[in-house]
This record gives C-alpha cells, sequence and structure tokens, in this order.
C-alpha cells in the first residue's frame, strides 16, 4: 500500500481532544480522544442496530455533550456495508388459446447482492476523517430546513473570516440560490467521487461544504485530493469555527422532545454511477431471452448514527404500524407532520465521517517543487510513476485500487453468478 516514506508510515496515536478556543492541538487520528477514553459509559444495551445504522435514546447521551461526541466518534469508524445488487429479468409471452388474451410473465433469470466493502481502505490504518460542516453551507442546525451561520458585519455573505468566533455568528434559513448551490455541489461530489470536504463549486475557489475537524487529517489531505477535473480545489481545510463538541453542546442543552442528531458515514473515491453502468454492461451477457433487462443498484446500508431521546412522541413516530394508520386517515399530514418539521421537531446534521476507495497520500520523504520524474529517479525502488502526482506539498501516491482495476481482478466473479443464475437477493451476498 504506502510506502516507507508515507506519513501513513506510523501507527495512529490517542492525544487529548482540545476544548474549543485552545491553541493548536496535536495530531488527532483515532477515535475516542485519550481525554473522552477514560470515561466509562454504559450505554450499550440502549443501542439498536437496523439496516446496520447505529440508532439509541440513552439519555446520558442527550444531557452530557462530552458523552455524546464520546459516542458518535467511537461509532465514526465503522465502516458502512457497501453492495452491488445485481437482477437480471427476460419475458415469455403466452400464446393464447381460442380467443383469449396472450400473456406477458416476467422471469427472473439472476438475483444477487455482492459485498464490495472490502475494498474500502481500513479505517485503522488509513483513518476515516471526521467533518464538521462549514458555516456557509446550508444544513440542517437544529431545524428540519437548511440554515447558514453568517457572518453580519461581512459584505459578502459566503465568505466567512477563519478567525471568527461561533459565538459572533447568526443563523438564517438558507435562500432557494444556496440550497440548489449546495445540492449541486453534493452531486457533484457524488459523481466525480469526491470526499464531502471538496470545493467544486465554481462560484467561489473558497467556499466549502464541510472542514475536517483533526489537524493531521487536514494536513494529510492538503493538496493531496484525487481529481480529474481542471478547477478541483482541495476546498479550506482549516478547523471549522464550530467544532464538533460545540455543536453536541448546542444538541444537549436543547428542549424538544423531538430532537435527534444525525451522523452520516459516508464513501467516496469512486464513481459510483460509474460503478452501476460497467456492472449493467457485463451482465448483458449472462441470460437470454425476451425483452431482457438488467437492473444494477449500489446500495450503502450503515450509514447512519442516529440519537434520540426517549420520548413517547418519537414512538407514535416510530412505529411502523401506527404510521401506516396515521397515513390512510391523514393525521400525519394534518397533525403529526407540522408538529414535528415545523413546531417542535429540532435535527441537526451537521457532521460525519469519510471511508475512502481510493485517495492521495502525501510522501513524507519527497520535496516541495519536485516532480515524479525527479522523485523516480531519486529514490532508490520508488512506487510506478502512475500512481504518483505532484503537489505544492511534494509528491502523493495513491493508496487503495482504481475502480478499473478492481473491477478487471473481480467481474468474472459477478458474471459467474449471473450465468448460474443465483438468486439469494441480499440475504447472502457474495463477498469479494
Amino acid at each position: 500500500m504506502s510506502s516507507p516514506g508515507s506519513s501513513l508510515a506510523d501507527p495512529p496515536t490517542l492525544h487529548p481532544l482540545p476544548r474549543p478556543g485552545s491553541d493548536s492541538a496535536p495530531n488527532v487520528i483515532a477515535p475516542n480522544p485519550s481525554e473522552l477514553g477514560t470515561r466509562e459509559l454504559s450505554y450499550g444495551f440502549s443501542i439498536t442496530k437496523k439496516k446496520k445504522n447505529v440508532k439509541t435514546k440513552e439519555s446520558i447521551l442527550n444531557q452530557d455533550s462530552q458523552a455524546l461526541q464520546q459516542f458518535l466518534l467511537a461509532h465514526a469508524y465503522e465502516r458502512p456495508t457497501v453492495l452491488i445488487k445485481c437482477t437480471g429479468t427476460h419475458k415469455v409471452y403466452g400464446v393464447p388459446a381460442g380467443f383469449g388474451e396472450s400473456t406477458t410473465d416476467v422471469v427472473t433469470d439472476f438475483d444477487f447482492t455482492v459485498d464490495i466493502s472490502s475494498a474500502l481502505l481500513p479505517a485503522d490504518a488509513y483513518g476515516a476523517p471526521v467533518w464538521v460542516v462549514a458555516d456557509e453551507e446550508p444544513a440542517k442546525r437544529g431545524r428540519y430546513w437548511r440554515q447558514i451561520d453568517h457572518d453580519p458585519s461581512s459584505h459578502n455573505p459566503l465568505h466567512i473570516p477563519a478567525d471568527i468566533e461561533a459565538s459572533q455568528l447568526l443563523r438564517r434559513r438558507a435562500v432557494p440560490l444556496e440550497r440548489k448551490q449546495a445540492l449541486d455541489d453534493a452531486a457533484r461530489r457524488k459523481e466525480l467521487g469526491l470526499p464531502p470536504w471538496a470545493c467544486v463549486s465554481t462560484q467561489t475557489s473558497d467556499q466549502t461544504g464541510v472542514r475536517l475537524l483533526f489537524p493531521t487529517d487536514r494536513l494529510r489531505f492538503d493538496g493531496t485530493s484525487f481529481s480529474t477535473i481542471e478547477d478541483f480545489s482541495d476546498s479550506n481545510l482549516l478547523p471549522p469555527n464550530k467544532p464538533l463538541i460545540e455543536w453536541a453542546e448546542e444538541y444537549c442543552t436543547n428542549w424538544s422532545p423531538l430532537k435527534e442528531f444525525r451522523f452520516e458515514r459516508t464513501v467516496y473515491g469512486w464513481n459510483l454511477e460509474e460503478v452501476e453502468r460497467k456492472v449493467s454492461s457485463l451482465l448483458v451477457d449472462c441470460h437470454r431471452g425476451e425483452n431482457k433487462k438488467e437492473t444494477v443498484k449500489i446500495i450503502i446500508k450503515g450509514r447512519k448514527i442516529v440519537v434520540r431521546p426517549n420520548k413517547s412522541l418519537w414512538w407514535l413516530y416510530e412505529n411502523d404500524l401506527l404510521k401506516t394508520l396515521f397515513y390512510i386517515t391523514f393525521v400525519y399530514l394534518i397533525v403529526l407532520w407540522p408538529i414535528k418539521k415545523i413546531l417542535w421537531g429540532r435535527c441537526w446534521k451537521v457532521a460525519g465521517s469519510s471511508f475512502a476507495f481510493i485517495r492521495y497520500e502525501h510522501l513524507e520523504d519527497s520535496q516541495p517543487g519536485e516532480t515524479v520524474t525527479e522523485y523516480v529517479a531519486r529514490i532508490p525502488q520508488p512506487p510506478q510513476a502512475k500512481d504518483l502526482k505532484a503537489t505544492s506539498r511534494g509528491i502523493s501516491k495513491v493508496v487503495g485500487q482504481r475502480f478499473s482495476d478492481w473491477f478487471l481482478a473481480n467481474s468474472h466473479f459477478i458474471s459467474s453468478a449471473a450465468s448460474r443464475g443465483e438468486r439469494d437477493g441480499e440475504r447472502n451476498p457474495i463477498v469479494l
């Protein structure tokens, strides 16, 4: 994977998490910094995992911001499960008997799932950077609509000085243009396989969706992003003005019985739409019949970490039988929806962690201004030149597998399963 000169050569160590407003912090990579790890909290009994998501209603997590931060960081490094669901069908036309109408039956030729989670870089060796939304990013900051924290003294509402205190910012509802820009940027990042902190906006060079929380993550990714587009920048890798602990404090001090804190685990590095197209084209020749159809869908399980208070109101919204009844009788639309979305509901969706299929890592034995050719000539047993790129800091190397390489090595397993007519669905995924 990484070379001996890589910044990943030394294993991550634990350091205390800095308090807001403190001096520059030491490098922090691993979850549960030692300051928090010394506390013993018994909340395991109240955690439920449905579709591999983590949900809890433990009271201490709704009252103690330190405990909430510890809980989120402890689960931030549990990677999600990435599945490729493959389905192939064809149609069979029945011959009418006498004056009867002809019939059409859809026959399932194969229906199976491939687990590609092992292609993600392991978090224990490569980290899973924790990020927090930037002030100018439209996000759910305690309401079910998107809001922005802005500097009232600034003439440019999209630019916030890095040294401004979070307490000096005012919160307002994002206007439609800001919401559209944020959604467009998120869609473009997904299309290109870029991480959430990548700045792809063409409006301004320093606008970014999120900022990396820990100092070593910011250092690791500075100038090393994996992208092929010309106007891409690494975004503003400064620390967030409002770190995770302050968001946890804001959540814990809120009075609402219908509040929730949502932490999201994402993946990046591969263009998932390209993955679906490639696999779909592979399956075309794996079955026969008229009007063949191949459906390929990427499913990511275990993306959510949700913290809610143990209140009876939440039970009304979470009980599937009651929800169905409420929908049929319009009670949900007329009563429950306004209560949650407008009156009492509070939602924080401001942080997450990200797992990479592939990314660049800075090589510590490289020098600023050095070209790939110069680096390869200087270093004994250097990596292949095609896996290197020059940055402002020196040379960076690809870690992980490009999708084209992974597909070349594993496509025959997928085609063989389709040709055999596997029909296990999602029950028994094929692990690659």
